[in-house]
């Protein structure tokens, strides 16, 4: 691990958008009272480094204007649905309200946001409805003691930052969610990552494996708090789009224990290596967007 010495507790990190690049603006007061600012990579950005040959090759068959189109509305969908998964773990409630046949008239919505506290999210599309489900139901039989929802996390030495989905706390059993065979699991701490596309490679267990290192980093510096019963086992990947009859239909929970999620971190340091050779010196262009304009 790369060690930078800091002031514990005094971080400042906010995610930022630049068009289709992502960083996070971090400011901190490091051990001699100096307060640095930089401009962290996301996870996701330095992992664009790593060859895709299946995705050049679907690019060529398809052609790019084609190809973009399709990426982009595969990106908005698996958006929908991790609002849809962020809003659920955060105790709000999920509406499927399709606009050509509404489930619930004005009046009826208005009620079902009013007792969930306005804290609520809209799927109108049946697809994307039904691979949430998958998600819930995941989430019932796994039964979480403990969750960390959409949580930022950061490693300022390697300059990594990200936002990884779900930490959750899961008692020891064995559970029925990756096809007919129950998922052994120990007592401890599990990052999960919701994938809705139709393929899960190495990459996304090489991205557990950054928010892996940047939770150590972050716990060593006092930066996280976490139960103090509960120790990183391992991380979870939950397919949406598998082939699974059995089980949670059509879902598929991809287990990295945490040796191998260690091995996987290490592959993302080289990656990471190769990114920062090339463009570590990128900065994100500050412009000021105002919230509405008129004349």
């Amino acid at each position: 691990m790369n060690k930078t010495t800091i002031k514990k507790g005094k971080v400042e990190l906010k995610q930022i958008a630049w068009f289709d690049d992502r960083f996070y603006k971090v400011r901190y007061e490091n051990d001699q009272k100096v307060e640095v600012e930089d401009y962290l990579p996301s996870v996701t950005t330095k992992l664009g480094a790593l060859s895709k040959p299946m995705l050049t090759r679907w690019y060529g068959d398809l052609g790019n204007r084609e190809a973009h189109l399709q990426m982009n509305e595969k990106a908005e969908r698996g958006s929908r649905i991790h609002w849809a998964w962020e809003t659920f773990c955060g105790g709000g409630v999920v509406i499927y309200q399709p606009e050509k046949t509404p489930l619930y008239d004005d009046e009826e919505f208005a009620e079902l946001i009013k007792r969930h506290n306005n804290h609520f999210f809209v799927l109108k599309n049946q697809d994307e409805m039904w691979n949430f489900m998958k998600l819930s139901e995941f989430h019932k039989r796994i039964k979480p003691t403990f969750t960390l929802n959409e949580h930022i996390v950061y490693d300022l030495g390697n300059r990594d930052a990200g936002t990884m989905d779900n930490l959750f706390g899961i008692e020891t059993g064995e559970y029925l969610v990756n096809g007919t065979k129950p998922l052994k699991l120990e007592k401890g701490l599990y990052l999960f990552d919701a994938k809705t596309g139709n393929y899960v490679g190495n990459e996304a267990k090489m991205q557990l494996g950054a928010y892996w290192g940047c939770i150590y980093f972050m716990k060593e510096n006092g930066l996280i708090e976490l139960p103090a019963d509960l120790e990183v086992k391992g991380a979870i990947i939950g397919h949406t789009s598998a082939q699974m009859k059995n089980g949670i239909e059509g879902f598929s929970a991809i287990y990295v224990p945490l040796e191998e999620l260690k091995e996987y971190y290490r592959r993302y340091r080289n990656i990471s290596a190769v990114w920062e050779s090339e463009f570590g010196n990128l900065k994100p262009k500050i412009r000021q967007i105002p919230g509405y304009v008129s004349l």
